[in-house]
């Protein structure tokens, strides 16, 4: 029995019980997390140059993190208003290193919400509890399944690459150093959503371009808005192809972002240059490593 087939009965009306599924440990979709960061103390700078000597003192360095596939958990949750001071190298170096740790993180939580749905779809039913069949019902209405198919949650709820998810913030936000990029932790080109929320306008407020608390919310957002919005239909059934191959990665994957920009080809071609260039598919399986969590914020 294919697992549709076995999810097709439990839905039937229930409560949503936020607090219940808190209670319950069960994971959390990363567009949903209030407080993503490490509950430790928040170390405020106020220059690039500061936070590169941040990463000196961490020894965190691109090479050293390709080389022992780890790197330290050191989240930066905001940009710096001086990144085009530094000299070329540190500024793109240092924009990858300060991006990356969030990027892992919130496809660390995307990870763990996918496996709790493998999870509870080879169980029978009839052994969920309440908060585990609310749960699940609110995946499928916040990804929009409206046939309850497991196995099309499944096709939408999963990783955006690494390398894809780096290239697509170095091409919107000008290596993070555009207006919406630092005033608004709004780094993908994402305009402001039908729903509404906070955003931030171009001059004359022509253009209304979402804008975030901080660069985990803004990423969170950016993949939840490329597996929810049905544009990228061809997105999702690539990304499944290339998982089943095991060749899942940002240079496979972003040919199927040619409806993004209004560059279409000639965007796609960029961002295969930019991952090729920086060698930003090298990040796909790195882990953070044993040092202390430290959380960066930038005062403007």
């Amino acid at each position: 029995m294919s697992l549709s087939k076995k999810l097709t009965s439990i839905f039937a009306p229930v409560l949503l019980i936020v607090t219940s599924v808190a209670n319950a440990a069960l994971p959390i979709p990363p567009e949903e997390i209030s407080q993503p960061y490490p509950d430790v103390k928040v170390q405020t700078i106020s220059s690039a140059e500061a936070l590169i000597n941040q990463f000196k003192q961490q020894q965190y360095q691109l090479n050293t993190t390709i080389k022992n596939d780890s790197l330290p958990a050191i989240f930066v949750e905001n940009l710096p208003t001086d990144l085009n001071s530094l000299p070329v190298e540190q500024k793109t170096s240092g924009f990858i290193r300060l991006l990356l740790p969030t990027i892992i993180d919130v496809n660390k939580h995307i990870t763990n919400v996918r496996n709790k749905v493998i999870s509870l779809s080879k169980q029978p039913t009839t052994k969920w509890t309440q908060e585990e069949t609310a749960w699940m019902k609110n995946l499928m209405a916040s990804y929009d399944i409206k046939s309850n198919n497991v196995d099309e949650l499944l096709l939408r709820l999963d990783v955006i690459p690494i390398g894809m998810v780096l290239a697509q913030g170095i091409d919107e936000s000008g290596w993070g150093t555009s207006y919406f990029a630092v005033n608004g932790n709004s780094l993908y080109g994402e305009h402001l959503s039908s729903k509404g929320g906070k955003y931030l306008s171009t001059p004359g407020g022509h253009v209304k371009v979402a804008a975030f608390d901080n660069l985990f919310a803004g990423t969170a957002r950016y993949m939840y808005n490329l597996n929810t919005t049905s544009a990228y239909k061809d997105l999702w059934t690539l990304r499944q192809q290339l998982r089943q191959e095991n060749k899942l990665s940002g240079s496979e994957l972003v040919q199927a972002l040619s409806h993004y920009s209004t560059r279409g080809q000639a965007y796609v071609d960029n961002l295969r240059a930019l991952i090729k260039h920086h060698k930003l598919d090298s990040f796909d399986t790195a882990e953070f490593n044993t040092t202390p969590p430290l959380r960066i914020k930038f005062t403007k």
